[in-house]
């Protein structure tokens, strides 16, 4: 474990590369919305993977008129600060549009780009607003993250120690 760190950490490459590894939210649009904690470990392309430092994926959807659940993720972050930082920014507003929480995403993380992995394409008024706070969306289609594992909604709760593996 400690020598697949320090090879990640010396800039060499490793089995790990080509992976988007972060915490994020679910947002659920509409009544009730909600925000739910979320970690994801996706594997893509090499050189895509290290350019990506913040994301929306949408698993779901073929149309951007369909959008109701998106993944926000911020590559290399721990739960506790996106919860801290993004999160709390989301909440602050109470209800954001699409290009609300990419701006948002975009400067909490300090990227200034965030990477969209769906079926679909922003619309233009989205782009035009993006723009007009200096974020830029570089889209793929979702066929980009060949694989990809979400964990949202989990509770952590330790074992006692008699339970505890060895």
């Amino acid at each position: 474990m400690w020598a697949r760190q320090l090879a990640l950490n010396s800039g060499r490459l490793s089995d790990m590369d080509g992976y988007l590894i972060g915490a994020g939210a679910v947002l659920r649009a509409g009544s009730p919305a909600s925000i739910a904690p979320a970690a994801l470990h996706a594997q893509t392309d090499r050189c895509l993977a290290a350019q990506v430092g913040a994301a929306l994926i949408d698993f779901e959807s073929s149309d951007l008129r369909e959008l109701s659940r998106v993944l926000i993720v911020a590559t290399g972050w721990s739960g506790p600060r996106f919860q801290a930082e993004v999160v709390r920014a989301l909440l602050a507003r109470r209800e954001c549009t699409l290009a609300e929480v990419i701006g948002i995403l975009a400067e909490t993380t300090g990227v200034p780009e965030v990477h969209l992995f769906a079926h679909w394409r922003l619309d233009d008024a989205t782009i035009a607003e993006l723009e007009r706070r200096h974020v830029r969306v570089v889209a793929h289609p979702l066929e980009a993250i060949d694989q990809a594992a979400l964990v949202s909604g989990q509770r952590l709760v330790r074992w006692p120690a008699a339970f505890r593996a060895a």
